[in-house]
């Protein structure tokens, strides 16, 4: 009797391990890492997460690299996707493939939609000319400020040749002369524009261009565990925490 019930436990434990990495984990939800502190104060290095994936549509895998002959799925060079249950918002945290190195994921804040232009100048955001409600200035560090937080697009120019993964080209083709006299970027289609809250310390949209819509995996929902980096102690005021 002893001896059944153990064989259901590992069949039950089986069950949902296959579910959990067979369906769960590749389309609806995944855990993930912060590794640098390019979200202070809003997420800390140590912090893991869960992101929801389905709403974004996720990846059909291996799809990038061969493709059924018959299909209605959307996407292009960066493989098929499922159908989404929603659309990117402004101020959503994401998670998604590196536009640089899609085999790295990176999270940042989506601060602008296609067709919207954006500039920063003195450690503010303006979106379509005005200051982004909510989320116009985030943390700042007095003591090593970015050029990117102070004059960007104009600073692009001086980081030419400097930057690692500089997308100069992509972003001065897409810049503009607004109404107001000023230099701003234009988001282009089916691009989103993402932005770390830690901006003095964030290499987002402002060093490698506009995020492809496909390269999206997915909103982070919620803190579920967090440690302190190099001693092992877990925040248990950061665990079960929703990311806002």
């Amino acid at each position: 009797m002893k001896t059944a019930k153990i064989k259901d436990w590992i069949l039950q434990l089986a069950l949902a391990l296959i579910i959990f990495f067979g369906f769960l984990r590749p389309y609806v939800i995944e855990a993930f890492r912060i590794p640098t502190p390019s979200m202070e104060r809003t997420m800390l290095v140590g912090d893991h997460l869960l992101v929801l994936k389905v709403e974004e549509g996720q990846q059909i895998p291996w799809t990038d690299r061969m493709r059924p002959l018959l299909h209605s799925f959307r996407g292009d060079e960066y493989g098929l996707l499922m159908p989404a249950t929603g659309t990117p918002e402004i101020g959503e945290i994401i998670v998604f493939k590196y536009p640089m190195g899609p085999g790295n994921d990176f999270v940042k804040r989506l601060v602008a939609l296609p067709g919207d232009t954006v500039r920063v100048s003195n450690d503010t955001l303006y979106v379509n000319g005005a200051p982004l409600e909510n989320w116009t200035f985030c943390f700042q560090d007095s003591f090593e400020p970015s050029p990117l937080d102070q004059a960007w697009p104009e600073c692009i120019d001086q980081l030419y040749g400097r930057v690692a993964d500089l997308a100069y080209w992509d972003i001065r083709n897409n810049c503009v002369l607004t109404d107001q006299g000023v230099i701003a970027y234009v988001v282009p289609e089916d691009h989103v524009f993402m932005m770390g809250d830690n901006r003095d310390h964030s290499s987002d949209s402002r060093v490698w261009g506009a995020l492809p819509v496909d390269l999206i995996k997915g909103e982070a929902l919620v803190t579920y565990w967090s440690w302190v980096p190099g001693h092992g102690l877990p925040r248990f005021d950061r665990i079960a925490r929703l990311i806002r």
